[in-house]
């Protein structure tokens, strides 16, 4: 499937007129350079940069679970030497910022996932 930008053709034809030693000729424009990245190498080339970003966007969205994981137990107060009552709130704090950056990563994967 193509997804570029269509090449214009004008075609020239001789007419039936008095004119002579006209011959047809095809005009195409030139390669689309705000977009370089058409047709199927460029196609490809998406593909791979869309399935890096998937994968980088998934450990990014791992790493914020993880670190959301360990705020919560600091906002239970179940970590040694950070159960006092700031360590709780900042532990509820980071927890909460963590599940922000979950959902972002989590769906910025998804798309990159779909486009991949």
């Amino acid at each position: 499937e193509y997804m570029g930008t269509p090449a214009h053709i004008n075609l020239h034809l001789p007419s039936t007129t008095n004119q002579t030693n006209q011959t047809p000729s095809i005009k195409m424009s030139a390669p689309n350079a705000n977009a370089p990245n058409e047709g199927i190498v460029g196609q490809a080339v998406n593909s791979v940069k869309n399935a890096a970003n998937y994968v980088s966007e998934s450990i990014q969205g791992n790493t914020a679970e993880a670190s959301k994981e360990a705020n919560k137990q600091q906002a239970k107060g179940n970590v040694p030497g950070n159960d006092s009552v700031t360590d709780r709130v900042s532990g509820a704090f980071g927890a909460a910022s963590d599940k922000l950056d979950q959902t972002k990563h989590e769906g910025a994967a998804e798309a990159n996932k779909r486009s991949v």
